[in-house]
């Protein structure tokens, strides 16, 4: 996307045309007061700004609608804006046509047919920005925003008060939420981070979401599951002690779940006295007994082990700090097929400077000693480990199954006493009748989850987890940090490069650009220093020119949905001021050498990239050199300025 054209319309229909090369560099040269700068706004308005900032004058008394002529790839697009309303300096209305052979509208076809919205999205979607939802991948806080024409506008101005900022590389990023923005969709303007990042990173909550309730699911089936075995065991024990069942239960749940069913459906029959009724009470009585004299004894176990464990870390903690600064001073040297008591080491031989002590010194004997028995004690100690660490996790399992026999016993205690207080004066076949029913309703609503189901389960909750680690590997902070920095490792090295070319400050060392603080740091005889600790406006403006075309080299290169245009507004001003001489070129030689340098330089880059970008520098200069004259496409002096003189001249009349 390149400017073929502007145009304003006057408020009784007269057009003044601004017209523009593709792909080169085009110079608006001129005096102050023109209206040069207000060529950066009118652009920024015609691509979908809703606000328009131009100075109360000749240019907002006299001109009712704005209008772009853009060449697209195969067709071209034209935009026009209605000026906003009086008082006001801001509107959303628009116009928006696209064909192969247009050109500039008269003004009675002017017409409002979309907004700015609208216009932003179609003409970025000509340019190939897609559908996107985008997050700096510094800052997860701030929320996703999705990349537009306006923004890719913000990588294509460099206004008066930009270029010559030593705090702002990039137009605009002093106001509100443009810097985040700037942050969040510059590495998609790179190519950084896919175009569906914001929608990757939801789809990585979502997935976490159902890991969360896969888990959730999954442990639920797990502890209905015990919970059902739980329960069968304290029903069998309750039966077996009516003598309903055998003593011993089936290792299959569900045998034993179909045998409590058969004994609680089965025929009504007279049952006789059984007299060892109080002795399998008895029995389960010392069976919980015996139960909770076991889970005491694992749990002591339990605790000698954490106290073992918790005293062997703190003793190699404290015995690694004496065996490491032995080690580390060289004082000794231990070797694998040392034992204590024994040493490879001359006693006679100071162990610090090396030379003959008068007589033998013990010290280095016991020092070996100590050295050799606290490495042995410290290998023994990690050798342990493992061991320590598998002890544990047995007693932990070893207790969880008692815990279940215990509570399927106490339960089945609970059971027996609540129906014997119930039929203390019924005969045994009521209690019998009486378990029967119980068990029968319990077993009805007795929550199963079958092996099958389980594994289902098990298998949804890893499926989910292996979702949660594919996108986390994708989204990666590093992964995105690494394809970043290799992105603007060729933009630094054309910086660096140029600025060589332009003699700048600090142009030996390597310069990068960092989006974390939006900013291009040069490297010094101090270090890395960003551009606000560099002096000289004149380094400020190379700087600032050199970053922007090295960005867009690499746009354009590297195919990015970035328009090819770069609009500078007063590049020359460290050197040029306002004060110009009468044939607009700076009268010092010093001077006049950097900016013909600098215009020197576009120019090459411009022709370089072989008609893909195209360059417009607005600017007091008009340097008489053919090929710069060859740029200037409009030369504003003598009278001549943006806004004609018969326009202010002529009487206010309505516009349509």
């Amino acid at each position: 996307m390149q400017l073929l054209a502007l145009a304003l319309y006057s408020t009784d229909g007269r057009r003044r045309d601004l017209d523009f090369k593709p792909g080169a560099l085009n110079v608006i040269t001129g005096d102050s007061a023109t209206g040069k700068s207000a060529v950066l706004e009118i652009f920024e308005y015609c691509t979908g700004r809703d606000t328009l900032h131009l100075p109360v004058g000749p240019i907002t008394d006299t001109v009712s609608w704005y209008a772009a002529l853009f060449q697209l790839d195969g067709t071209r697009a034209f935009v026009a804006r209605p000026a906003p309303a009086p008082s006001r300096n801001n509107s959303t209305r628009a116009m928006l046509v696209f064909g192969a052979h247009l050109e500039l509208a008269d003004f009675d076809q002017l017409v409002v047919n979309t907004d700015s919205r609208t216009l932003r999205r179609q003409l970025g979607q000509r340019i190939g920005i897609t559908e996107n939802r985008l997050q700096s991948p510094t800052d997860r806080a701030h929320q996703a925003i999705e990349a537009h024409l306006g923004h890719a506008t913000l990588l294509c101005l460099q206004g008066q008060s930009d270029i010559a900022s030593k705090d702002r590389l990039f137009h605009r990023q002093g106001e509100p939420h443009v810097a985040a923005a700037l942050k969040a969709t510059l590495p998609y303007f790179l190519g950084a981070v896919t175009y569906d990042q914001a929608r990757k990173l939801a789809q990585l909550a979502a997935a976490r979401d159902q890991l969360a309730e896969a888990e959730s699911d999954y442990a639920q089936a797990r502890q209905a599951h015990d919970t059902a075995g739980t329960t069968l065991k304290a029903l069998w024990h309750e039966a077996s002690v009516l003598g309903m069942v055998p003593a011993q239960a089936p290792a299959d749940r569900a045998a034993m779940r179909e045998a409590l069913s058969s004994a609680a459906t089965a025929p009504a029959t007279p049952m006789p006295s059984d007299p060892r009724h109080e002795q399998r009470v008895a029995a389960l009585q010392q069976e919980c007994s015996q139960l909770r004299e076991s889970l005491r004894t694992l749990a002591a176990d339990r605790q000698n082990l954490i106290y073992e464990s918790t005293a062997a870390d703190e003793f190699t903690m404290s015995a690694s700090i004496p065996r490491d600064r032995l080690a580390s001073l060289t004082l000794l040297t231990l070797h694998e097929d040392d034992t204590p008591g024994t040493h490879h080491g001359d006693e006679s031989t100071c162990p610090l400077c090396g030379s003959t002590l008068p007589t033998a010194d013990p010290t280095v004997a016991a020092l070996t000693h100590s050295l050799h028995r606290l490495s042995r004690q410290l290998e023994s100690l990690d050798t342990t480990r493992p061991a320590r660490h598998a002890a544990l996790e047995a007693v932990g399992r070893r207790i969880a199954e008692l815990r279940h026999q215990l509570l399927a016993a106490e339960e089945a205690l609970q059971a027996l006493t609540a129906s014997r207080e119930a039929t203390a004066n019924f005969s045994q076949q009521t209690q019998v009748d009486f378990a029967r029913g119980r068990i029968h309703g319990i077993l009805s609503t007795l929550h199963h989850t079958a092996e099958t189901d389980q594994t289902r389960l098990r298998r949804l909750q890893e499926s989910a987890q292996n979702r949660v680690r594919a996108l986390e590997a994708e989204l990666a902070p590093d992964r995105e940090r690494e394809r970043l920095e290799d992105r603007l490792v060729p933009v630094g090295r054309d910086v660096s490069l140029w600025a060589h070319q332009l003699q700048l400050e600090h142009r030996g060392g390597s310069t990068r650009l960092d989006l974390d603080e939006l900013t291009l740091f040069v490297d010094t005889a101090a270090g890395p220093k960003p551009l606000s600790s560099i002096g000289s406006g004149a380094n400020w403006v190379g700087y600032h020119v050199l970053t922007h075309l090295a960005l867009h080299r690499y746009f354009v290169r590297h195919n990015r949905p970035v328009p090819r245009i770069l609009i500078l507004d007063q590049p020359t001003q460290a050197w040029y001021q306002s004060d110009v001489t009468s044939g607009g070129a700076p009268s010092d030689n010093a001077d006049r050498a950097a900016t013909e340098q600098l215009f020197h330089l576009i120019n090459e880059i411009v022709r370089d990239l072989d008609g893909d970008l195209q360059v417009i520098v607005c600017d007091h200069i008009n340097l008489p050199d053919p090929w710069f004259q060859q740029a200037v496409v409009h030369n504003w002096r003598a009278g001549d300025k943006l806004i004609p003189q018969d326009w202010m001249d002529a009487p206010d009349q309505p516009g349509a």
